[in-house]
């Protein structure tokens, strides 16, 4: 029986001692797996545990928080300082993410008591270093991001999609003193590749920003950290860029193709662009126009600020000036055409007589036919959103007007010399055309070529059309005054 009266008392002790030891064991085991351990390098100077905003600010500048421990991080990617003096004069805490900082809540009140009786929170901080999200002048003024271009090679135009391709070196440049932690002792700097830049510093996000869709590929990119606290970062970009083009004066234009550069995600209060003062990574590559389509004249760097709506950036942008050859143009359009409406004047020097009847029309409709070939190849290679009209079509609507006028006069003199049976009139006719077209067709090429600045095109193409008509109309007017007096002439003799 004393084995039975004992049991039940042994129980009850067991049950006790479990819950007065149950809560402590409860609350270290959460502790050690929410909490993470901070070794302390320095004890930080106006640091109230209970305060939860210094708790927030501390993490802000890089220093982890634990329950009863303020220290700064041993992760060499949060840079923080030594030591840090909290404030909230500038708003510190302003930028610390929900992902960046998580508080403890219990479920007897959002603070526990520490030792000295004084509420802890429990705050701890991610894998993310929270100084990579925060540029170095928060709270001032705007960060200052120089940079440079450098064209390496230019893979042309197309005209048509408004695009031109170029393999750029970028070199940006700015200032971070919590940078200087990563240079180790007794160097100046060191070389870090962008993925690992953007785990451990803050990088900003600087894009190209008229690229075209999926229209960059990085080939190479390197972060240079110096001890002072400059950061530069070189990066080789092949680049597909969208741009309208102005082709008025086509092929005799010249084009200024742009790479623009901004901040995908800050405004101009808080980035601000300018450019680097060494001229060496800017430019062109020399002799890198030497065998292309244009010849380089001279390359500009400007910084400005564009506003749309509530879009507010700070750009950079790179502009080079280049002239078009267009002797090859000369070569391939401008002097075939000028050839085809010499061949279509020929049909005024072939004999009046019935078997040349065919050779002279289908001598002039193989022409323009030719002609309005060569006019489509080249609108094909203009842009289709383009306004108003280019010279070369100008000019090439010029030769199509002639080869016109001269397939109607042409079936006018047949006219009089098969119909009218005025064999004397027609051959008389034939001749003045035979030298009224060519004087004509030289003036037209000499007023063309006084427009090929691309000015003022629809004024040339007005005088053209009243220079051809005036001159034609007098001579038709003319003509025909010459078949009524034939016809009376040959009335009265017979």
């Amino acid at each position: 029986m004393a084995v039975k009266v004992a049991q039940p008392w042994f129980m009850h002790v067991f049950a006790l001692a479990v819950a007065f030891m149950a809560p402590p064991t409860g609350r270290r085991l959460i502790n050690t797996r929410l909490v993470q351990p901070a070794l302390l390098e320095g004890q930080v100077q106006g640091f109230d545990s209970s305060n939860l905003a210094d708790g927030i600010s501390l993490l802000q500048v890089g220093y982890k928080v634990s329950s009863g421990t303020v220290g700064p991080p041993t992760d060499n990617s949060l840079l923080g300082a030594k030591t840090a003096k909290v404030s909230q004069q500038k708003g510190e805490h302003a930028n610390v993410q929900p992902t960046d900082v998580a508080v403890l809540q219990h479920k007897k009140g959002p603070f526990r008591k520490g030792k000295g009786g004084k509420k802890h929170a429990s705050v701890y901080v991610t894998d993310k270093p929270a100084a990579i999200n925060v540029r170095p002048n928060l709270g001032g003024g705007p960060e200052i991001i120089n940079f440079s271009i450098y064209v390496k090679n230019f893979f042309g135009m197309t005209l048509r999609s408004n695009e031109f391709t170029v393999d750029v070196v970028v070199t940006l440049r700015w200032t971070d003193p919590r940078v200087s932690k990563m240079v180790p002792a007794g160097t100046t700097n060191v070389t870090i590749s962008q993925a690992e830049a953007k785990e451990n510093i803050w990088m900003p996000d600087i894009v190209v920003a008229n690229r075209a869709i999926g229209g960059q590929e990085q080939i190479s990119a390197a972060v240079e950290v110096y001890k002072d606290g400059t950061v530069v970062k070189i990066e080789r970009l092949l680049l597909q860029l969208k741009q309208h083009f102005d082709v008025s004066a086509f092929p005799f234009d010249y084009q200024r193709p742009k790479i623009m550069l901004n901040s995908a995600t800050l405004m101009k209060e808080d980035l601000v662009l300018q450019v680097m003062a060494d001229k060496a990574s800017t430019g062109a590559k020399p002799g890198l126009f030497g065998d292309r389509e244009f010849w380089f004249l001279s390359h500009n760097t400007t910084v400005f600020e564009e506003v749309d709506g509530s879009l507010r950036k700070s750009r950079g942008k790179f502009q080079m000036t280049l002239e078009r050859d267009w002797t090859r143009y000369l070569q391939t359009t401008i002097l075939p055409e000028i050839f085809l409406i010499l061949i279509s004047f020929t049909v005024f020097w072939m004999p009046r007589a019935a078997p040349f009847a065919m050779p002279r029309v289908a001598t002039n409709l193989i022409s323009f036919l030719t002609l309005m070939t060569l006019s489509i190849n080249v609108s094909r290679m203009l842009p289709a959103d383009r306004a108003g009209m280019a010279w070369i079509e100008l000019f090439a609507d010029s030769m199509q007007m002639q080869n016109s006028l001269i397939l109607f006069l042409n079936v006018f003199v047949d006219w009089v010399y098969f119909t009218m049976d005025l064999k004397e009139l027609g051959e008389r006719l034939s001749n003045q055309l035979a030298f009224l077209f060519p004087l004509m067709g030289s003036v037209v090429v000499f007023m063309c070529f006084m427009g090929r600045s691309g000015e003022r095109l629809d004024f040339w193409h007005t005088v053209i059309l009243l220079w051809m008509g005036g001159v034609q109309g007098i001579w038709i007017c003319y003509s025909i005054r010459c078949v009524r007096v034939a016809e009376l002439e040959k009335e009265a003799s017979s």
